[in-house]
Parts: structure tokens; C-alpha cells; sequence
């Protein structure tokens, strides 16, 4: 194993602007509410068609899953080894955001066996870290058990992913392979009158891959994310806020963003409020 492993824990360093430490996660997140215009069905809280979940949304025009784009060499890094570090992005973002047993019932074992090395080592070291800011618990993408089901098999991807090569602050060269995406899951409330809404995260950041000895690379996943509507709550989940609901915990503020486009924006609130989605 390379010096590097032993030496200061990269991982802690690498992920503190986004993932971890230095209060990232929560400045990220976009814990929000919907617009309360009113539409025009009997149920104003049935948001979503069951026969076309995304009609009338921007998702409409968007694809399935994450395809990859064609590799080539990118610095000092080989077309195969960028191959398979496009692949192994892709693996990741599905696990997390497209495994139903992840998203809706906390099952993040797919995940998991996708982390090696020490990205293993720090995730599972500190999935019970008492720091809200440093727990591990905000690498994947959970629902609160029991606050949504899914609205039909098919989620809405669209985005990109790109390799760069880059530098650490440590001074470690590795491969960046850059991600952007929005993310569209139609959810219904469990059980009772059909309540239902579409939450949208809007996916920023990278997956590091660092040569860990020959030609193999180790994958260091570094990543924030915006979800809406959601209350506004300090945990490792997210819970759905429906259009019959009060928001709970930190009330929403500012003008309300299009959560469809928060890319645009440059410095998101921790809890704003954002139009219908």
C-alpha cells in the first residue's frame, strides 16, 4: 500500500469541503417546501399521476439511470483506467440513488460493497459518529422509513459526468471524475388518502479515484446534494413534505428557487423554499 495511506487520512481531508467536517452536508442541502399554488383536481395533495408520474414536470424529457461517456486518457491516467473509473461512478450513483431497498428502507449494503480500502474504512468507522456534520450517514440517500413509497419502477436522471485530472491539497494527484445531476423520484404517502409529490435532489460533486498500486484505483466519493420538498429537520434521513402538511423543524426562507435548476444557484440556503416540483 502507497505511503500516502499511512500518512495523514486522505479521506477525512479529501471529503471535508463536501462531504464531511467543516459543516458541508447541511450547507448543501436544500431541506425545503414546495409552492402552495393551488391546482385544479380534487385532491390538491395527489400531486403525481399514477398512469405518467412525471407529466407536467421537467422530467418528462429526461433519461433512466447514468450513462457514461466514451473514455479516453486524462493525464497521467490510461483510457482503461478511465473506463473503469466512469463504470464504477455509475455503480455507485445507482446504488444510491437508484436501489429501491437504499432509498426507501435504509438498506445501503450495495453501497457498501462498493467501498474499498480506506473510503470502507472511513465510512463505516463513522456511521456512528456522534458529530451530525462528521457521521458517514450523509453519504448515501435514505427516505425516513415509513414517510414514502414508490410511485411505479422508474426514476428520472438527467446530467453528466466528466474525468479531469487534479490535485488534492495534500499534493496527491488523482482522477476526478465530476458529476452533476438532477434526480426525479415520484413518492406517495403510505397507506390512508392518496397523498403524493415528486422529490428532486439536484447531485453535485466528484468521485476521486486515487492508484492504489499498478494499474487499480481506489475510489474516494465525495458528493452534497439538494432534496426537495422536505422538511426541514437535523437527521440523517429525508422526509417528504406533501401539500397537506405543515413544515416541521427550521421554516423555509427567501424566495422560492426552481428545484429543477439549482445548479444555477450559487449559494443555496440551508432550508429555502422552492417551487412545485
Amino acid at each position: 500500500m502507497p505511503p500516502r495511506f499511512t500518512a495523514v487520512p486522505w479521506m477525512a481531508a479529501l471529503l471535508c469541503p463536501i462531504l464531511v467536517g467543516c459543516a458541508p452536508v447541511q450547507d448543501f442541502l436544500d431541506r425545503s417546501v414546495p409552492d402552495l399554488e393551488s391546482v385544479s383536481q380534487l385532491n390538491p395533495a395527489d400531486r403525481v399521476d399514477r398512469d405518467d408520474p412525471f407529466a407536467g414536470s421537467p422530467a418528462e424529457d429526461y433519461g433512466e439511470g447514468f450513462p457514461v461517456p466514451e473514455a479516453e486518457a486524462v493525464g497521467s491516467f490510461t483510457r482503461e483506467q478511465v473506463e473503469w473509473s466512469y463504470a464504477h461512478t455509475q455503480e455507485l450513483l445507482e446504488a444510491v440513488y437508484l436501489n429501491q431497498d437504499a432509498v426507501f428502507d435504509e438498506d445501503n449494503s450495495e453501497l457498501t460493497g462498493l467501498l474499498t480500502g480506506q473510503a470502507l474504512e472511513w465510512y463505516l468507522d463513522n456511521l456512528g459518529n456522534e458529530d451530525f456534520e462528521l457521521n458517514s450517514r450523509h453519504l448515501p440517500f435514505n427516505l425516513t422509513p415509513g414517510t414514502a413509497e414508490p410511485i411505479g419502477d422508474e426514476v428520472r436522471v438527467d446530467g453528466w459526468m466528466r474525468a479531469e485530472a487534479a490535485r488534492d491539497d495534500q499534493g496527491w494527484d488523482y482522477l476526478s471524475v465530476v458529476t452533476e445531476y438532477t434526480i426525479v423520484h415520484p413518492v406517495a404517502r403510505p397507506g390512508g388518502h392518496p397523498v403524493s409529490t415528486r422529490l428532486v435532489t439536484s447531485h453535485f460533486g466528484e468521485v476521486g479515484f486515487y492508484e492504489a498500486g499498478g494499474q487499480e484505483l481506489e475510489a474516494a466519493p465525495m458528493w452534497a446534494r439538494f432534496v426537495a420538498p422536505v422538511h426541514c429537520l437535523e437527521e440523517y434521513t429525508f422526509t417528504p413534505l406533501y401539500e397537506d402538511e405543515q413544515p416541521r423543524g427550521e421554516r423555509p426562507r427567501g424566495l422560492r428557487e426552481d428545484p429543477y435548476e439549482m445548479e444555477n444557484t450559487e449559494a443555496p440556503d440551508s432550508c429555502g423554499a422552492v417551487k412545485d416540483t
